[in-house]
């Protein structure tokens, strides 16, 4: 592989690290979103109950509501893994963004240096990180309407043909 055919390998990860990028970047943000209300509003609603407990006209109703939020919060959301899927597009975030910086890294390298070994080492390097990266199956929600509007946008900025 020659010089010109390395950058072209290496602008195209480029692009595939940046679309991943951006995917988890967004699905993180809206997730954490999501927890921080989610976790908000039922801490709200056993506060409000327990409140409602200590009054003599809304004891029994009181007691449900704080019971319930509570019980939400403790039973509830670890069935269905919350935290694990919150946490685990966090870690993809942060592998996809070390992985991103690398090849942006061995790009800038490549216009600058022409010496293919080491760049092809440190190239190999990356390849590991990604390849470990797609075998870690964390089992998260995939929103496949985000990935093929960022992969379009991707395309774009890096112009290659969308």
């Amino acid at each position: 592989m020659n010089h010109d055919e390395f950058t072209a390998k290496l602008k195209e990860m480029v692009c595939l690290a940046d679309w991943h990028f951006r995917y988890y970047t967004q699905r993180c943000r809206k997730y954490k979103r999501i927890d921080y209300w989610l976790k908000s509003l039922l801490g709200l609603v056993s506060i409000i109950g327990a409140l409602m407990a200590g009054s003599d006209h809304l004891r029994v109703f009181g007691a449900f509501l704080a019971g319930g939020g509570a019980f939400v919060l403790s039973s509830i959301l670890p069935n269905f893994r919350w935290d694990a899927i919150v946490s685990g597009l966090k870690e993809e975030r942060e592998e996809w963004t070390r992985i991103f910086q690398s090849y942006r890294g061995l790009l800038d390298m490549a216009q600058i240096l022409d010496r293919g070994e080491m760049l092809a080492q440190e190239f190999q390097k990356v390849e590991e990180m990604r390849k470990a990266t797609q075998l870690n199956d964390r089992g998260l929600p995939e929103d496949n309407k985000l990935l093929k509007k960022i992969e379009t946008e991707v395309r774009k900025d890096y112009m290659l043909d969308v």
